[in-house]
């Protein structure tokens, strides 16, 4: 029986071996490539985490209100790295991982690590805070030897001490 006299019941199952065979050549690569968009979603929210975090941490430390306690919120140290955890819990933001400092200004004096004493800081004097996430790649990451790495960011901002809101 020649080619033109088998059925076409036959070339049909030929056809679908063939693709069954495609699909099993093709599907772990495109499953690495669906993996690693989602690695690199992951990685991508983790890092809008922590610029996040060290945004809303800069943004309450230079707020004109006091704290519960009756602290002024620019050198409320603990508020502050309360306001870092809270927008960065999805990075797995700690106490250690969040760094608040002073400064002058640009070209100025550095002025210290929070705590400082509300009398050494001017109108227009600088809080610095600076936080760091870590990204761990997913648990199919180490068949490429992929390492782990920091994710951080520093954000500065102006304190507006001693100015009254009416």
């Amino acid at each position: 029986m020649n080619a033109e006299q088998r059925p076409s019941s036959f070339k049909r199952a030929k056809s679908r071996g063939q693709g069954m065979v495609e699909f099993a050549l093709v599907l772990p690569m495109l499953l690495l490539i669906v993996y690693g968009l989602f690695e690199v979603g992951r990685m991508t929210y983790i890092y809008f985490s922590v610029v996040t975090a060290s945004r809303e941490a800069a943004r309450y430390g230079v707020a004109v209100d006091e704290s519960g306690s009756g602290t002024p919120q620019y050198i409320d140290c603990a508020a502050i790295r309360t306001a870092a955890k809270n927008f960065g819990s999805i990075a797995g933001i700690q106490d250690a991982d969040i760094s608040i400092t002073y400064d002058r200004g640009p070209g100025g004096a550095a002025l210290g690590s929070c705590p400082v004493a509300a009398e050494s800081l001017l109108l227009g004097d600088r809080i610095i805070v600076q936080v760091t996430g870590y990204f761990a790649p997913g648990p199919a990451i180490p068949l490429f030897n992929f390492p782990s790495f920091t994710l951080s960011s520093t954000t500065r901002r102006t304190i507006v001490k001693e100015v009254s809101l009416e």
